[in-house]
């Protein structure tokens, strides 16, 4: 949209006086000689969302909370009990850095409700493109692992016998409960799932030091204060370069920033969210990745449980309650991950939608969740090795999203077409000196990342010893075996 000086001054102020409003049914026109803004409203329906910061705060901390809890400690013992609180301070301090962009982002432009909207009121058609590609991209190819995660806890809690062991039976049982999750429709309804997943992630952390307390391993190898002991330099640097991974992917609030910002009573107050999110995950990942190391030593795996520890085997009760709580967690953070996109689908194929809980209205809601669904569990069936998946994924969408990406849109904002060259120049107001260098510390270091988390993939793909078992099909129907 092209505007006069003085119409887009007008129209900033209005965009100002309705911050946390979404007007509906509002007619935008501009006089191109003038520079006149005029406002017709028809039917002028003001929805005001009444979601408070902490609420917020929880949400963003239980977004990946979950699975990463469990990978903390094999994210210090390969960092370093030194290196991997710094790796996760400095990611987390950036993350949060790049969330408040979009939120000033967000202020600016509160008519834009997903990060692809904000890109295009920045960067036009490129910028919506690139925006929904990292961002929708990272939702679809984490249901997969979010149902894995759901199944392999599932199988931690209870075994079914005639199911044989088989991880596949167990994601096809979870699938029906995880596909009730997304039809909660705004992240506003996830509320009290968010306040469960808190205590879950409160409580797998308590027990991962109860146990590190209580029982110990035999030859275990203490950990460096930088990296970790592995003979071999290769698969050093590589489990080094894992456990960055997992500090880049444990804390991703700007996946949320925009969406959350619209169900907020006073949107400014998602910067008390970031921080208190912030200050929640460095202290779980600090308090649990070091007591566990110390105790364990450098050799902890990926997620904890595989561990060999007499706490998580024999049907130990702290194996189990583990279990139990990692699957309620998990279940929250499908949910947390497919509302955004189920919404978005939504928005594209039935833009008429009602919104209301009819019968109809609940069955097409369904139906615009179901081709994600689907894509999803078949991905959880059909690839060989899904944490491989995760490692491309995170390189490929989190560094993006969370530091990137708003870094650019945050520049771009201040930078206008010059009148004599197609080369940008700062705008007016200009970003102070502490500013420019809070956006080239943020853009720097989810470039850092996003070379770390590529070659941790690149690695895990390629070297047997962090790649795992590969398989297609369970025992007796084998399809395919890596």
């Amino acid at each position: 949209h092209f505007l006069k000086q003085r119409g887009a001054k007008v129209l900033q102020r209005i965009q100002n006086a309705s911050m946390g409003e979404r007007v509906v049914g509002m007619a935008r026109s501009v006089d191109a000689d003038s520079g006149r803004v005029a406002l017709t409203t028809a039917a002028a329906e003001v929805e005001r969302g009444d979601l408070g910061w902490f609420q917020a705060g929880l949400v963003l901390f239980t977004f990946a909370a979950p699975s990463a809890v469990v990978g903390v400690a094999y994210s210090v013992g390969m960092a370093g009990l030194l290196g991997g609180p710094l790796l996760c301070i400095t990611i987390t301090t950036a993350s949060i850095g790049g969330s408040f962009m979009l939120l000033q982002l967000k202020l600016a432009f509160p008519d834009s409700h997903t990060l692809g909207d904000l890109g295009f009121e920045i960067m036009g058609r490129p910028g919506k493109i690139w925006g929904n590609i990292i961002q929708l991209g990272n939702f679809v190819l984490f249901l997969p692992v979010a149902l894995l995660l759901c199944a392999t806890a599932l199988k931690g809690v209870v075994a079914i016998p005639a199911f044989q062991g088989c991880d596949d039976y167990y994601t096809l049982l979870v699938a029906l409960f995880c596909l009730l999750t997304t039809q909660l429709r705004t992240l506003q309804n996830t509320q009290v799932l968010s306040s469960i997943s808190l205590v879950c992630v409160f409580g797998i952390a308590a027990l991962q030091i109860v146990a590190a307390l209580r029982y110990r391993t035999e030859d275990s190898t203490p950990a460096r204060l930088f990296g970790n002991p592995d003979k071999h330099w290769i698969l050093r640097s590589t489990e080094a370069l894992l456990g960055a991974t997992t500090a880049a992917w444990a804390y991703v609030p700007a996946f949320l920033t925009v969406e959350l910002t619209t169900c907020m009573r006073y949107p400014k107050h998602l910067v008390r969210s970031l921080a208190f999110s912030g200050v929640l995950n460095v202290v779980i990942f600090v308090g649990v990745g070091v007591t566990v190391v110390a105790s364990w030593g450098y050799d902890v795996s990926d997620p904890v449980m595989l561990t060999k520890v007499a706490a998580w085997s024999g049907g130990n009760w702290l194996g189990k309650s583990l279990s139990l709580l990692l699957l309620i967690g998990n279940f929250v953070s499908y949910s947390l991950d497919s509302v955004p996109l189920a919404r978005y689908c939504q928005k594209a194929w039935l833009p008429d939608f009602g919104d209301t809980w009819s019968a109809r209205d609940i069955a097409l809601y369904l139906l615009c969740t179901l081709p994600t669904f689907f894509f999803g569990l078949i991905l959880a069936l059909a690839v060989p090795n899904l944490f491989v998946l995760l490692a491309f994924t995170t390189a490929l969408t989190v560094p993006w999203v969370t530091q990137i990406y708003p870094a650019v849109l945050y520049w771009k904002r201040f930078c206008t077409p010059s009148s004599v060259s197609e080369r940008c120049e700062l705008g007016d107001p200009r970003p102070g000196l502490f500013g420019r260098l809070g956006i080239a510390a943020v853009f720097g270091v989810g470039c850092a990342s996003f070379v770390v988390c590529l070659a941790a993939a690149v690695g895990k793909a390629a070297l047997t010893q962090l790649r795992g078992p590969s398989q297609i099909g369970c025992a007796g129907w084998i399809i395919w075996r890596g």
